[in-house]
């Protein structure tokens, strides 16, 4: 079966509850208080994510014929509240591959955002830097629920290319460092 990446829709929502909710069983909980983990669960329950869902800025699920393997969310460009895999297929791309279309979406729909931020479980953090997410903050523990704040600064990966392509054939860049509003940062000095 070929993998298939699309929008969600509204009727996806109790699929996608089952999908996040077993997944955060399996890999996430465990890190977690019991009050916290309650917590999660009745906010992914259908019908909370049905209304989160309609809300959102990004929604896009992964399926292999008619089964959903995956999901990530973005209820605004600057943050992603959400990305689960299917138990047992974590590992082969599918989380990586919803990265890459959202942040297509995101970077062809809000020009202006420059940042995605997350907040990374234990178990995901080494996901989220494989995918040029930084660590932002020590891991904390709020409300029962552990994670590290990470970063996505979108504008890296189109300099990293330029600066690539700038390269001489000996590896010498032909690019020097200036001001940081040649990166889109006007606020920066």
């Amino acid at each position: 079966m070929s993998p298939n990446i699309r929008e969600a829709r509204p009727n996806d929502a109790a699929a996608i509850s089952q999908l996040v909710q077993s997944s955060f069983g399996a890999y996430v909980a465990p890190d977690w208080e019991p009050t916290a983990q309650e917590m999660l669960l009745a906010d992914t329950s259908a019908e909370k994510l049905a209304a989160r869902m309609a809300e959102s800025v990004v929604v896009l699920v992964y399926e292999e014929g008619t089964i959903m393997l995956g999901v990530i969310l973005l209820p605004r460009p600057t943050l992603l509240q959400l990305c689960f895999v299917a138990p047992g297929h974590v590992g082969k791309g599918i989380g990586r591959s919803l990265w890459e279309a959202a942040r297509a979406r995101v970077e062809d729909r809000f020009p202006e955002a420059r940042t995605i931020e997350l907040n990374a479980s234990p178990f995901a953090v080494a996901a989220y830097k494989a995918w040029g997410f930084y660590p932002i903050s020590e891991p904390f523990v709020r409300g029962g629920a552990v994670a590290t704040r990470m970063a996505c600064w979108l504008p890296g990966r189109a300099l990293a290319k330029a600066q690539a392509a700038m390269r001489t054939p000996d590896g010498l860049s032909l690019v020097g460092w200036s001001d940081s509003r040649h990166l889109g940062d006007e606020t920066s000095t």
